[in-house]
């Protein structure tokens, strides 16, 4: 059966008037439930790791030092003990000398959920309470942002199924309380889909601006989105009805209006740091603490090591440079790192980083080390890899269906196979899974309202016999 044109969805949804309705419904009960956790499980608990970078930075920003590295500014010096269980391990230099309220600016992550929070900030709501039911919010937004997409993809059904299953989905929700970046990732990467295919049934160029719009702006949530656009996008090329030479400038417009999205921030990097900088510099400290002895051969192979981005660089004159600079030489230690034991990282070291990113290798690990470096409540946890693990066969049935119904299946696996990739590259961790997590629940959504047809239509058989 071809590709279900925009027009056939429009009339599935007119047939199902109370979908609006009955979505909102969903959404507001995925409110209720986030919210409940915010204020029962994570209130007055300290944050953790990046949740720290994003409540600290959006609240500077606030205040009118823009995008600051939070960490140097509230403690100077005292920044490289902060996760060190040995104090006498730091080596004294200019970065441990450096004053508290030192400003220096950061791209150590993407800003969008800084902006976010920061908006909250600027409203005089400056509290971790109150950043974290900002948090319950957006990721209530990202239920109907799933709900949409799935009923873009598979009619109304799907897409309350979808809302339904992304309300209750443990993996997308309790980086709500957290104050980490997913809770947007969620609408990005729901929209990012949802767009695609859009873009690919309709000749309507909106869809093309729109899909531009929404990879640029879920670039500034996490990186490595932006890599995932061009795969999401390429159906785009095989638009029905359309010339083959407007089908590639509709595919070329999507990276351009990213690419203009993308552009004041990249243009503020290259300004404030002395050496280039495009989205972020995440990845040096990245490879470094992810290439070292504990993560090959110790007990978080696959994993991370605070201590192996340990000493911080300084410039060869002994000062401290800034985040691009430090950035340079942390990336050359991971990849010296990666050069100097190559069969181990391809024996050992991948496998266990893919296996950790899919909940195959060492997953009750993975969550304590969770707790200690996200501050993840364990047993919640434990409920999010068991949604996870009913959501992958479920995602392969509504995958399959999808295929023999020739609907184009890139825009959605992209997705986790960007994600597997980016897992190899660097390390398995649990909230690096919540893009793929979307996506397994809007399969996991095709497969259960196509269950429901397929029992009903055994229901007459079943009736006679």
């Amino acid at each position: 059966m071809p590709f279900r044109s925009l027009r056939t969805d429009e009339e599935a949804t007119r047939r199902d008037p109370d979908f609006t309705r009955r979505l909102a419904l969903i959404v507001l009960l995925g409110l209720v439930l986030r919210v409940a956790y915010v204020l029962l499980v994570e209130r007055g608990d300290p944050l953790s790791g990046d949740g720290v970078y994003y409540h600290e930075a959006a609240n500077l920003l606030a205040d009118g030092l823009g995008f600051t590295e939070p960490y140097r500014y509230l403690h100077g010096g005292a920044q490289e003990l902060l996760f060190v269980a040995d104090p006498s391990a730091i080596t004294a230099s200019a970065n441990t000398a450096l004053p508290v309220g030192h400003v220096e600016p950061t791209a150590g992550h993407p800003p969008l959920w800084v902006l976010v929070l920061g908006f909250s900030s600027m409203l005089g709501l400056t509290g971790v309470t109150a950043h974290q039911m900002l948090g319950a919010i957006v990721g209530a937004l990202g239920v109907a942002a799933v709900g949409w997409t799935g009923r873009t993809l598979d009619g109304p059904r799907t897409g309350l199924v979808a809302a339904a299953l992304a309300a209750v989905h443990a993996c997308l929700w309790l980086s709500d309380g957290l104050l980490m970046s997913e809770t947007l990732v969620v609408t990005g990467t729901a929209l990012l889909v949802g767009c695609a295919i859009r873009a690919h049934r309709s000749s309507d160029t909106r869809w093309i601006l729109l899909l531009g719009l929404v990879g640029g702006l879920t670039a500034l949530v996490r990186a490595e989105m932006l890599v995932v656009l061009p795969l999401v996008a390429w159906p785009v090329l095989w638009t029905p009805g359309i010339a083959a030479r407007r089908r590639l400038i509709r595919y070329v417009a999507i990276g351009l209006v990213a690419g203009a999205v993308l552009a004041p921030w990249t243009v503020r990097n290259l300004r404030a740091f002395e050496e280039p900088v495009l989205l972020s510099n995440g990845l040096g400290i990245l490879l470094a603490q992810t290439n070292c002895d504990a993560t090959y051969y110790g007990d978080k192979q696959g994993s991370w090591e605070f201590e192996c981005g340990l000493p911080q660089p300084l410039r060869s004159d002994g000062t401290p440079g800034d985040e691009s600079e430090r950035d340079i030489v942390y990336r050359q230690r991971g990849l010296e790192y990666m050069a100097d034991h190559p069969g181990r990282l391809v024996s050992h070291v991948v496998p266990k980083r893919v296996g950790r990113f899919w909940g195959v290798y060492a997953p009750i690990q993975q969550l304590r080390a969770d707790i200690l470096v996200e501050g993840r409540e364990f047993r919640l946890s434990v409920l999010g890899l068991v949604q996870f693990y009913v959501t992958v066969p479920l995602a392969v049935v509504g995958a399959t269906w999808l295929r023999r119904r020739s609907q184009p299946l890139l825009p959605l696996l992209a997705v986790p196979l960007m994600g597997t990739v980016v897992a190899a590259l660097t390390l398995g961790a649990t909230r690096y899974r919540v893009p793929t997590d979307v996506v397994l629940v809007l399969l996991s959504a095709v497969a259960i309202a196509r269950f429901r047809d397929w029992r009903g239509s055994l229901e007459p058989g079943l009736r006679l016999s």
